[in-house]
């Protein structure tokens, strides 16, 4: 008799907590919406000490971006999510005091519709119920937010328009400037996504996002000019801010509506 009360008071604690476990399995699809800004680190355009990457950035050149996507669950840390972006790019030698590149006088901008896939491992796991949530944010803590980091691939289009000095608008990118490489180029290109993103419940099914990528590509006119000196591809980075819907899963293993 008291190996059955052992081995019932056994199932009790452990039977909630395999529940909790495997809860993960429920809403493992989901949907997701976002806006944002769109950044370039190319030829044109770029800091006063052209620094590279990060320090290189040129606020002034940021533009809107949106997205659409979904993410599915492989396990409970790891997912995989796709994308379809459409954002702008923008530099200006304009914008920089650098001698060298101000004296060039050229601008740029391009529509970036990208289609992409990216694998996601949680850093920190998502978390479940009411406490979690924005209805309890009193029970907050940084451990409770969603982080993880992600890479993946994806292909993309860009249509670049320029502008040279005295000229008033931007135009169709025919020609291209003296100390460009002058070399025919496709306009699809392929991307190689990296970052980091963070999310956090509003409720059992709406969650808020925020992600930072950055995007290698294997192109280096995205801005119509390869600098004669340069030896790098061109790099456009995405900021987001995204509501995520949380799909009921079926018992067939697909999403539910």
């Amino acid at each position: 008799m008291k190996k059955y009360i052992i081995i019932t008071l056994i199932a009790l604690l452990i039977l909630p907590m395999l529940s909790s476990a495997q809860r993960w399995k429920r809403t493992r699809y989901e949907v997701i919406y976002g806006i944002g800004a769109s950044n370039t680190f190319t030829d044109l355009g770029g800091s006063d000490g052209n620094a590279g990457y990060i320090k290189d950035l040129d606020l002034i050149g940021t533009r809107p971006s949106v997205f659409i996507g979904a993410r599915y669950k492989l396990k409970e840390l790891m997912a995989v999510k796709v994308n379809i972006i459409n954002g702008w790019v923008n530099g200006s030698d304009t914008y920089t005091s650098n001698i060298g590149r101000n004296q060039r006088q050229l601008s740029f901008y391009s529509p970036i519709i990208e289609f992409s896939g990216q694998f996601e491992y949680s850093i920190l796991k998502e978390r479940f119920g009411t406490r979690y949530t924005f209805s309890n944010l009193r029970r907050f803590r940084v451990s409770n937010v969603n982080t993880y980091i992600f890479a993946g691939v994806g292909g993309f289009y860009f249509n670049p328009k320029v502008k040279y000095a005295g000229e008033t608008s931007y135009h169709s990118a025919d020609d291209q400037y003296i100390t460009s490489k002058g070399e025919d180029y496709s306009k699809v290109s392929i991307a190689f996504p990296v970052g980091i993103g963070f999310k956090y419940g509003i409720n059992r099914k709406l969650s808020l996002g925020l992600e930072l990528s950055q995007r290698f590509t294997t192109t280096d006119y995205l801005d119509n000019h390869a600098d004669i000196n340069s030896t790098s591809k061109d790099v456009y980075n995405f900021i987001h801010v995204s509501l995520s819907y949380k799909l009921r899963t079926s018992r067939s293993g697909l999403p539910r509506f």
